[in-house]
């Protein structure tokens, strides 16, 4: 196990010790702090930035050749930390703790140490780690965002408004949909600075925000939830698979539902986030497909063709897949193939 110190808390001086531990030199572009890790120790990037609302956003992007502990230990309040997992698994202690948690690939956690306790965090060896954490500083986010968090009713008030560390807080679930990609769009305008600069601390506030929303929504019983979680994403593509392998079933939004485990606001959502349609479109989608094929098949007249993929309505079917294919299904059934 190889351990590192960092005696830091703003993002720009935590890069700066780690530089210094690992023996390379640092970059510095407008205020984004960036180092390469040596080959030594593994390769990747780690990088880091401060906003003057008090968030800041810290990316590990690495794979190292030993077991890696990194001491965050400075005897200051730390930030509250959102920590998101995005390709291996991480562990993580508070410094007065003995205590590991560990943080699976695609979960979210949000970490606030007790008074002046830092965090501990470990990477295995061997293994890409793709992790993001956004860092609240809650004596200035406090001010600056003072007016907003007077408004707001929700236990993660407590914690991001808590400046003198009263209370340790630990609180880990699976990451929503959102975060699957989060650092796809992380290098946009890398030649205009002002523009790249911009769009970090917008990607930051919207995964700020959506970590607040996660957390409210992480409190519900799974029939109430709303959020669909990355993990659950297979559900919903077997969802598919069955209406593709059902298609004369019963394939209404309730069924299907029934079948995955995932209520209908999750169905809903999985659809348009893997198929681009709703589930009722995709159903009809696919009904249609099918009648096409079997409508080249001189054994099917349209009335078969439309029981075999689970409609009632002859008139009904007709008028659909002329609105997709611009013909009618007799029409299309005396095309020669």
């Amino acid at each position: 196990m190889s351990t590192y110190q960092v005696n830091s808390i703003p993002l720009k001086d935590v890069i700066i010790s780690l530089a210094k531990s690992f023996g390379v030199k640092y970059q510095n572009r407008c205020g984004e702090y960036f180092l390469s890790i040596p080959k030594h120790i593994g390769e990747g990037q780690i990088r880091g930035i401060n906003f003057e609302n008090g968030l800041g956003l810290i990316i590990y992007k690495a794979i190292f050749k030993e077991d890696t502990r990194l001491e965050f230990t400075l005897d200051e309040i730390h930030p509250v930390k959102f920590v998101y997992t995005l390709h291996g698994s991480i562990s993580h202690e508070f410094a007065n703790e003995n205590i590991k948690h560990s943080i699976e690939e695609f979960r979210c956690a949000i970490v606030a140490s007790e008074r002046n306790n830092g965090h501990i965090i470990e990477f295995k060896k061997n293994i890409l780690h793709e992790v993001v954490s956004v860092e609240i500083d809650r004596k200035t986010f406090g001010v600056k965002e003072n007016c907003e968090l007077a408004g707001w009713n929700s236990e993660l008030k407590n914690v991001i408004t808590d400046v003198e560390g009263v209370s340790q807080f630990y609180h880990v679930d699976s990451c929503g949909i959102y975060y699957k990609n989060i650092l796809q769009n992380i290098d946009d305008y890398k030649e205009l600075l002002i523009a790249h600069q911009l769009n970090l601390q917008a990607m930051t506030l919207e995964m700020f925000v959506q970590q607040v929303v996660q957390f409210d929504d992480d409190r519900l019983t799974a029939e109430e939830r709303s959020i669909l979680r990355i993990q659950e994403l297979k559900r919903v593509e077997e969802a598919g698979n069955h209406i593709k392998e059902n298609i004369n079933g019963d394939l209404s939004v309730k069924n299907i539902s029934r079948i995955t485990g995932l209520n209908p606001n999750k169905l809903q959502t999985g659809f348009k986030y893997l198929y681009s349609t709703t589930l009722n479109e995709y159903v009809t989608n696919s009904r249609l497909e099918q009648a096409k094929i079997l409508l080249q098949n001189k054994e099917y007249n349209v009335n078969a063709v439309v029981a075999a993929v689970g409609l009632e309505s002859s008139s009904y079917f007709s008028k659909i897949f002329k609105k997709k294919y611009g013909i009618t299904p007799k029409q299309y059934k005396n095309v020669e193939f």
